[in-house]
């Protein structure tokens, strides 16, 4: 005998709001790292971005106007493929889980999103290689044109901070010269300076045992209780940055870890949907109860100039 729970209205709305209590429980990190901005359509505007011009000199007695146009283009957030989970409510998996906001069954249809929104965020797609800066988002390429169909940008290498850069030809982990090269590098552009904006950078384990190396040595004007946090694989700031943790981080062809430091007004993440869920019977499956969950959204930087890479070897 088949089972087949009949879903009703009133399972239909309770999953639904379950899913948006739980999201917005569990949002991963990076959401509070980025800005945040409702889009529509298939493409939105992220930016307009305005070019560096020369000036032109005049000439004594001249009526002629200069006339020296800004070069100008426009960074697009695309409406992306949707970051999705289902499965079906067998006869092992039980109806009533599906309607519990604490069960296990509906947080971790919520965290498999939540990590997609995460990778979408970043910049990175999982593959049989690792995590690997793919896409969009901080890491990834960035849309540039007067129209959406636009060539994808990727970062310059001079975004890179190299893995030797404290000692030539010896590639070596985050240290205070490559984390001090890449805020400088931002606020040389006028990225961090101002009183609101802020800095984020996302570490792994590995680099975590750096920073905390380095705050024993460079510190005791530091703040302990920022110290422990950082020791703890809390988020917290740390020598002028917002460090947050992930194990999703990619390394480069050469297995140095890619870590990012950003500006937070300087990436932008477009909602078309954010975290939901429904539920029906699927007739083409035995009338078998199925719940799905999704999300739509997408990354860009606005400046490329306002974020920064720095390789460190593990």
């Amino acid at each position: 005998m088949s089972y087949a729970q009949l879903v009703e209205a009133h399972h239909k709305l309770t999953y639904s709001n379950n899913i948006k209590m739980v999201a917005q429980q569990m949002q991963n990190p990076l959401r509070a790292a980025v800005t945040m901005v409702p889009a529509t359509g298939e493409a939105q505007d992220a930016a307009d971005l305005l070019g560096k011009k020369d000036y032109i000199e005049g000439e004594d007695y001249s009526r002629r106007n200069p006339d020296n146009p800004t070069p100008r283009s426009r960074r697009w957030l695309i409406r992306p493929t949707v970051i999705e989970d289902g499965e079906y409510i067998d006869k092992e998996t039980k109806f009533d889980a599906a309607l519990d906001p604490t069960s296990p069954l509906v947080r971790n249809s919520v965290k498999t999103v939540e990590r997609g929104v995460f990778d979408r965020i970043l910049g990175v797609k999982k593959t049989s290689a690792g995590f690997q800066a793919l896409g969009g988002g901080i890491m990834g390429r960035a849309v540039e044109g007067k129209r959406p169909g636009g060539t994808p940008t990727s970062l310059a290498t001079g975004n890179y901070v190299a893995a030797d850069l404290d000692t030539p030809g010896t590639p070596l982990g985050l240290s205070l010269l490559k984390i001090r090269s890449a805020c400088e590098a931002m606020e040389l552009e006028d990225f961090g300076l101002e009183t609101d904006d802020e800095i984020y950078g996302l570490i792994t384990p590995k680099q975590k045992t750096d920073l905390i190396n380095l705050a024993i040595e460079t510190g005791k004007n530091l703040n302990p209780f920022e110290v422990k946090n950082i020791s703890e694989g809390k988020p917290g700031q740390l020598l002028g940055v917002n460090w947050l943790f992930s194990n999703r981080v990619p390394k480069d062809s050469s297995g140095n870890r890619l870590i990012p430091i950003w500006s937070k007004e300087n990436v932008v993440a477009g909602v078309w949907q954010d975290v939901d869920g429904q539920m029906w019977n699927d007739t083409s499956a035995k009338n078998l109860p199925y719940i799905y969950t999704d999300a739509y959204i997408d990354c860009v930087r606005v400046e490329d100039v306002g974020v920064r890479i720095i390789r460190c070897a593990e």
